[in-house]
């Protein structure tokens, strides 16, 4: 049955030719990822943006129309978004808000001991994806650094990864975040630090046996103490 949703947008990051945007629903506190109804599930700007042509931006609160669930194996938090109806900005919140909905996983799902050659516990393979019932995470890091590299294809932009400790894990994965990857691309090959920050972690669609982590969604406290209000969920 079709629902308007509130989303505390936590990602928007690359996917295909179109992003994936992705929050927790401020009544129910829990995650919703918005989709097409495409085979890639995708969503293109015109689906995304609002009525003044503006991109989605993390942390902004947003009035959307969804009209089913559409769940995909472990990822649970899947709507086929209403294409029809215009996506609204109702506020922004700030960094005290996100302690709210911040979780703490014991590990990032499976820690299965197989990772990329630039990654570390980075992917899962594709025979343990019976034991995941979920695809998205909100955690917050004390640090993280940021390392941008050749790629493996010379065809490709740089590679943006996210190194990082959580719940005493290692952690080093492909960032997607639209805006951070963009933005660390510019600077070019090297290392760089960020203080205290919130990470939305998901997990991907299987792809040649495994299933990988991602940094889709970045948030650094320095930047994030602009917003307006927080919208109670009662």
């Amino acid at each position: 049955m079709a629902t308007t949703k509130q989303l505390i947008c936590l990602a928007n990051s690359r996917k295909h030719r179109g992003r994936c945007i992705a929050g927790i629903d401020i009544k129910s506190n829990t995650w919703i990822r918005p989709i097409s109804s495409r085979p890639g599930h995708e969503v293109s700007e015109s689906e995304r943006t609002y009525r003044n042509g503006a991109e989605p931006r993390v942390l902004d609160v947003i009035s959307m129309r969804l009209l089913r669930q559409r769940q995909f194996g472990y990822q649970s938090e899947n709507w086929i978004l209403d294409s029809s109806v215009r996506w609204t900005k109702l506020t922004r919140i700030e960094w005290d808000d996100l302690y709210r909905i911040e979780q703490r996983p014991m590990q990032l799902w499976i820690n299965s001991g197989d990772s990329t050659a630039r990654g570390l516990n980075d992917r899962i393979p594709v025979e343990r994806e019976g034991e995941i019932t979920d695809s998205l995470k909100l955690i917050r890091v004390d640090s993280l650094k940021i390392t941008v590299g050749r790629p493996y294809d010379a065809n490709r932009d740089l590679d943006v990864r996210a190194e990082f400790h959580h719940a005493g894990s290692d952690y080093i994965l492909k960032v997607t975040d639209s805006v951070y990857e963009e933005k660390f691309r510019k600077r070019g090959i090297g290392t760089y630090r960020l203080a205290e920050s919130f990470l939305t972690v998901s997990l991907g669609e299987e792809f040649k046996g495994y299933l990988y982590k991602m940094v889709a969604g970045i948030i650094e406290r320095r930047q994030a103490n602009v917003g307006s209000r927080w919208i109670s969920a009662r």
